[in-house]
């Protein structure tokens, strides 16, 4: 395993795509050695921040143009994968600054220059469900009121607030752009799993955003962002945003895996009368395998949806409607693999998994924190995939 302390990480400016993944899995050790620090403290410890940042990971969404990386959804997902099996707080926060800056990336270059040019390693998060309180002013909105639940706030230097505004003629959900600075941050975040996400909510009061600074859900899935800035990918709302996350939930039951198959094949001991060694066991056998096998599934679910975002996104176009839909349903069959495979790996791996001090019990806490996250629920994806695939109407398509 590579030394937490000594890690051979490329120059950020030479770093191509195909080797963010290597990077990422050098970084694996950094923050799984500040895991339990991230989860106690609620937040992203700083030296896994600082990790994390200095190897460009919270770049990979940024535009080339800024000094980001514009880096694609499969490499995104694949990152996620990585960092999961070492940290999966430290997984979720690299996706949802990646999802972050793909919807900052949709705004007006203007906007863009003002977040990036002074620093090009600027944090961006969000909470993408409409709160709070809008009223349109001249130039723009004002906004009040409280958002939860957004994760990485307490490293972001800007913030994407989800908001109806009804001003335009009609009601638009979109986001609002807005600096960290001119938010209240109120220490909500108190939960079974991803405790390090940091994931607490922002107040607002009386906040002014100018107009500039908002794009709706619907301009933004009609592809305002490769009209404003072309030669740019186009984001495909919501998939592009979403799938990194179920790449944190591939890597917690890749994480998983390799260490009840560590354990077993390092000689444990069976609590059966039928078998000294608990690798002797069929049952055991058949959960490592079927565990082994769910994964395996997770992953070609992910990485074919990841792959076909990516080819309609560089070819400038928006997928169909159906397969929108599928693709949803991917990423969120995945997520429920995931869950289910780490659920058969701790049948296996017995009560003591869940001592405190045991990785797997809090692989066991994430996972089923993280795979309910309603943008990835296997429910709500089955339903929107049936209702298309019997030609229901949907009440609006940027749900897909």
């Amino acid at each position: 395993m590579t030394d937490p302390n000594s890690r051979d990480l490329l120059p950020r400016a030479s770093t191509t795509e195909a080797q963010l993944v290597r990077v990422a899995r050098d970084l694996t050790p950094v923050v799984a050695a500040h895991a339990e620090r991230t989860e106690r403290e609620r937040t992203l410890a700083e030296p896994s921040a600082e990790a994390l940042r200095e190897a460009g990971l919270f770049t990979m969404g940024t535009p080339r143009r800024y000094g980001g990386l514009g880096a694609g959804v499969r490499t995104a997902v694949d990152v996620c994968a990585e960092l999961a099996t070492g940290c999966a707080s430290s997984s979720w926060l690299v996706g949802i600054v990646y999802g972050a800056a793909l919807f900052a990336s949709q705004l007006p270059d203007e906007v863009r220059t003002a977040i990036w040019k002074s620093d090009p390693d600027a944090v961006l998060c969000g909470a993408a469900n409409p709160s709070g309180s809008v009223t349109a002013v001249t130039g723009g909105l004002e906004l009040d009121g409280r958002w939860p639940w957004i994760s990485g706030i307490d490293q972001a230097s800007w913030v994407l607030l989800g908001i109806v505004r009804e001003d335009r003629g009609g009601p638009e959900r979109g986001l609002a752009l807005v600096p960290a600075a001119a938010l209240t941050v109120a220490d909500t975040w108190h939960m079974a799993g991803m405790r390090g996400t940091g994931s607490r909510t922002a107040v607002a009061s009386q906040l002014f955003v100018p107009d500039e600074q908002f794009v709706s859900f619907a301009e933004i899935a009609e592809g305002i962002g490769i009209r404003r800035h072309p030669g740019e990918a186009r984001v495909i709302f919501p998939l592009s945003i979403n799938l990194p996350l179920v790449g944190t939930g591939v890597g917690i039951a890749r994480g998983a895996l390799e260490r009840v198959v560590r354990d077993l094949a390092g000689g444990k001991r069976s609590v059966s009368p039928l078998h000294a060694l608990t690798a002797e066991a069929a049952p055991h056998q058949l959960n490592v395998a079927q565990a082994a096998t769910l994964i395996d599934t997770a992953a070609l679910h992910l990485r074919r949806a990841a792959d076909e975002i990516d080819e309609a996104a560089r070819a400038g176009r928006r997928p169909d409607l159906e397969t929108r839909a599928r693709l949803r349903m991917d990423g969120s069959h995945a997520m429920r693999c995931a869950r289910e495979a780490v659920s058969l790996l701790l049948d296996t791996a017995g009560a003591s998994s869940f001592s405190d001090d045991s990785p797997l019990q809090r692989a066991w806490r994430d996972i089923g924190t993280a795979s309910r996250h309603a943008a990835l629920s296997v429910e709500t994806s089955r339903e929107l995939y049936g209702r298309v695939l019997l030609g229901r109407s949907l009440p609006h398509t940027d749900v897909v």
